[in-house]
């Protein structure tokens, strides 16, 4: 069950950039933002192919896959299938449309493919990020003209630092930045105390 958005999540919903950056505090309501997305999409028209992808095929089954079958439960078009990780769905029209999950470790594995929306999470983690979104990811946009969500907690100066400064020269990209207080439904103490315990 997803609770209410907040503003924040909303801001980032509504936005229409092509390509979204989202560099957000854990627990800021990251995974909300991407099932809502996904579901979206997904229903809205026939034919449609929608893709998230996680750092590994068993965090995509972690993070997910239970959320993404309990919100798309009332559309299915068949049983998701467990094994591949893809959920099937009735468009609004008369055809349906399909999710995937995937891991970014076996990527290689959607060349060919075609999307209309991809959400990457945890992208800072991603290993040859660059090399792989430019040769493999960026190219199944190409002919629907896909958008993409990139969704992450900062790890340093890495591809995702790069990633959150593109909106500086590619007016396709745009980067929002929250940390984990902008989530009104986790108390300010509870944050400030794990900031004393956490590194």
């Amino acid at each position: 069950m997803i609770e209410r958005l907040t503003e924040k999540q909303a801001e980032i919903l509504n936005d229409t950039h092509r390509f979204r950056v989202a560099n957000c505090g854990r627990k800021f309501g990251k995974s909300t933002i991407a099932q809502i997305e996904i579901t979206g999409c997904a229903s809205e028209k026939e034919k449609r192919q929608v893709l998230y992808i996680a750092p590994t095929i068993g965090e995509a089954r972690d993070i997910m896959w239970n959320p993404l079958k309990s919100l798309t439960r009332p559309n299915w078009a068949k049983e998701p299938n467990d094994t591949r990780l893809e959920i099937e769905l009735k468009a609004k029209n008369t055809g349906t449309s399909t999710i995937f999950l995937k891991g970014w470790e076996a990527i290689e594995s959607i060349r060919g493919m075609e999307f209309d929306f991809i959400v990457l999470d945890e992208t800072a983690k991603y290993k040859d990020f660059w090399s792989l979104w430019h040769e493999v990811v960026r190219p199944t946009l190409t002919p629907r003209q896909g958008k993409a969500l990139f969704i992450s907690t900062p790890r340093g100066f890495n591809a995702f630092y790069d990633l959150c400064n593109l909106e500086l020269k590619d007016t396709d990209y745009k980067t929002f930045h929250f940390t984990t207080y902008d989530n009104p439904y986790i108390p300010v103490e509870e944050i400030d105390k794990a900031k004393r315990e956490l590194s």
